[in-house]
């Protein structure tokens, strides 16, 4: 009974008309929307409006969650499953937003690094927990390229990371078109590469958080699929490629129209 009320509830917010306010919101809340089709606009609209209401969203430290937080939260999400419009993130129930970086425990995996204690961070992602983030990274990334930086974006890459297990281990699930196993190996190959590079002195475009294993390569990497597409192509072509593969949206040739 629930599954039926909630794909009812979602074809009715599917169905609704854009307003000119929602279309503003998006602009307002993506930078990249502009690079978008009408038709991708209305499509980016409708499925933020699904996330939106599906979601538990929770202001930390005094934070009052609005509605611009939430529209920057979900049209960065929803950016990235344009071409899976039917994922919508249902492992991921709770969103925490902090007004900026946070001081929390280290996470088992950075224990095993020998790493204790406390530290800020921008924000987590736990498996079938919720995603953490914080509204300055959040806003500052909503209005520019920033660096290649965005929070919501390499949070929410580890969600996908995820859906296959526990472990982000930089292996999302791949559309039945993609050779899994090759996707596997090339983007492993890519990170080794890289690390590689580095312990050899050189400096790549992929920062060093990325290096730190292949889940964080993925999301370092996604950040900058989308924010700074042309550099991470002409550093990393072939990341680039088999990320074109997974998120199948391209920004190349669309910046400057």
């Amino acid at each position: 009974m629930f599954g039926w009320t909630k794909n009812s509830q979602r074809r009715k917010l599917l169905k609704a008309t854009v307003s000119d306010e929602e279309s503003a919101q998006l602009h307002r809340a993506l930078w990249q929307s502009t690079l978008l089709t009408v038709e991708e606009q209305s499509q980016l609209v409708r499925w933020t409006r699904i996330f939106i209401q599906e979601k538990n969203w929770e202001g930390c430290d005094g934070l009052e969650v609005t509605d611009e937080i939430k529209q920057a939260v979900a049209a960065a999400a929803g950016l990235m499953v344009m071409h899976h419009p039917e994922w919508y993130f249902d492992h991921t129930q709770s969103i925490l937003i902090y007004p900026r970086p946070y001081v929390a425990k280290v996470v088992p995996k950075y224990q095993a690094l020998g790493l204790w204690g406390e530290y800020a961070r921008a924000g987590e992602t736990i498996y079938r927990g919720p995603v953490v983030l914080n509204w300055e990274d959040i806003r500052r990334a909503a209005k520019l390229h920033n660096r290649g930086h965005h929070l919501v974006i390499h949070e929410f890459a580890h969600q996908l990371d995820m859906i296959n297990g526990p472990n982000a281990d930089g292996l999302p699930p791949l559309p039945g078109n993609i050779d899994e196993d090759a996707w596997r190996i090339a983007m492993i190959g890519e990170y080794d590469a890289a690390r590689s590079m580095v312990e050899q002195g050189h400096r790549i475009f992929i920062n060093d958080y990325g290096l730190t294993d292949v889940g964080e390569f993925f999301a370092v990497a996604s950040e900058l699929y989308f924010q700074l597409p042309n550099e991470l192509a002409e550093f990393h072509p072939n990341v680039f490629q088999l990320l074109k593969q997974f998120y199948a949206i391209d920004f190349r040739d669309r910046e400057g129209q």
